[in-house]
């Protein structure tokens, strides 16, 4: 085992590097490596038999059960059979051997696991890249083979394609709507592929196209495909996303303990017209993909309408993540469990990382999630560590009026 072959994309193409290992018939692992993301494609006689990638964007288990091949029950029981055993083996194997899938189906799943992962590779402008001779797979799940020239063609494809999905359709954070064609009005008939369906079972008015394409379980370039397909054929309309332009406006952004009060926040504020979205940023050289939820409030200031972005990530999401939205809002509402003492030391950190960000307005609201009394406002603020500039409104979260004054405090403390 040595290596024999090593450089970085910037000088030498990927396809280059592809067809070099293919001219060679070698059998071996290739190696790429840029911040945050590596991956390896493996050859045998120079032919392409496996990949993959960390971290990885869609695993074995997750794209059987988003394609419906097998349930979530049967891929956690598969994945504890995993762990417990030694010797049970690849997850594919394990699925096979049950009955759960077909040794067809599984192929299908892993040629297009790998077709994923190294055309994701062809998207990267830079990173360092190393062949090393007859290292190979352990027992992989099935005897694939795809031709290096193919894959090249194909990955030159997609780019060319990509562009194309992405100056038709603009930013995957436009908010996707069924429409009705003129055809299918006279015929009253349409014809959908299963993957189409899939796309189109998640439309609902509120999700944006990256959301789509993460929910109905395919990868992001044959989800954005499909979706393009149906915008084509008249089935699809798109908006405007919510959260474009954002930070050239007023924005709330929306943080507390538990996700799912974040966002009841959010529909209470605007009887439920509430948009999700994908946020990708690149962060350190990689792409993070960021939740948001977020909604339009409309307020009316010396006689003409004001509108103000209000939305929430989850709170789970990195700090650098955080902060790059937290670069784009003006205020931070910092939503506080009143339940109990216990309670309140949630919103510590919280409140540590608002701070971390340095001196942005802040309104703490306070509420309750059981039927019981909540702590006091001047006890809120001792346990907290808040001082008396710092407003402390209870809150109740679906009461509009009481969230609306949560909101409206905080648009006041923005300097115009």
């Amino acid at each position: 085992m040595g290596l024999l072959l090593k450089g970085n994309l910037k000088e030498f193409s990927l396809p280059n590097v592809l067809q070099l290992v293919k001219m060679s018939a070698k059998t071996g692992c290739l190696t790429l490596a840029r911040e945050g993301e590596e991956g390896r494609i493996y050859f045998r006689n120079g032919q392409i038999y496996y990949a993959a990638q960390a971290p990885q964007s869609m695993p074995l288990g997750e794209r059987l059960v988003k394609a419906g091949k097998i349930s979530a029950k049967q891929l956690k029981s598969a994945l504890a059979e995993q762990r417990i055993s030694a010797d049970a083996g690849r997850l594919g194997a394990i699925l096979v051997e049950r009955g759960w899938i077909d040794k067809a189906t599984l192929e299908e799943a892993v040629r297009g696991q790998i077709e994923d992962v190294t055309f994701n590779f062809f998207s990267w402008p830079d990173g360092e890249f190393g062949f090393v001779a007859d290292e190979a797979v352990e027992d992989e799940d099935v005897f694939i083979e795809m031709n290096v020239e193919n894959v090249i063609m194909e990955g030159c494809r997609r780019i060319d394609e990509w562009e194309l999905i992405v100056e038709k359709l603009g930013s995957l954070e436009k908010v996707a709507h069924l429409a009705v064609p003129e055809s299918v009005k006279e015929t009253g008939q349409v014809t959908l592929t299963d993957d189409e369906w899939r796309v189109v079972c998640c439309v609902d008015d509120r999700r944006d196209l990256g959301t789509i394409i993460k929910e109905c379980g395919l990868d992001r370039f044959s989800g954005a495909k499909v979706i393009f397909s149906l915008y084509s054929a008249g089935l699809l309309s798109v908006s405007e996303p919510v959260i474009e332009g954002m930070s050239s406006r007023r924005a709330i952004i929306v943080r507390g303990p538990i996700d799912i009060y974040n966002e009841v926040f959010l529909n209470t504020l605007t009887d439920g017209n509430v948009t999700e979205h994908l946020r990708v940023e690149l962060i350190d050289e990689q792409e993070v993909e960021i939740p948001i939820h977020a909604t339009t409030y409309s307020r009316n200031g010396d006689g003409e309408a004001e509108e103000a972005l209000v939305f929430t990530a989850p709170v789970n999401a990195s700090e650098q993540a955080w902060q790059r939205l937290v670069g784009e809002s003006s205020a931070f509402v910092v939503l506080v469990n009143a339940n109990s003492s216990d309670s309140l030391r949630a919103s510590l950190r919280d409140l540590e990382v608002v701070r971390s960000f340095g001196d942005m307005p802040l309104v703490v609201a306070t509420y309750v999630s059981m039927a019981e009394e909540a702590v006091e406002v001047e006890a809120v603020r001792k346990a907290l560590g808040l001082g008396k500039k710092v407003p402390v409104l209870v809150c109740s979260l679906r009461e509009r009026e009481s969230v609306v004054a949560v909101v409206e405090t905080a648009l006041g403390l923005i300097p115009s």
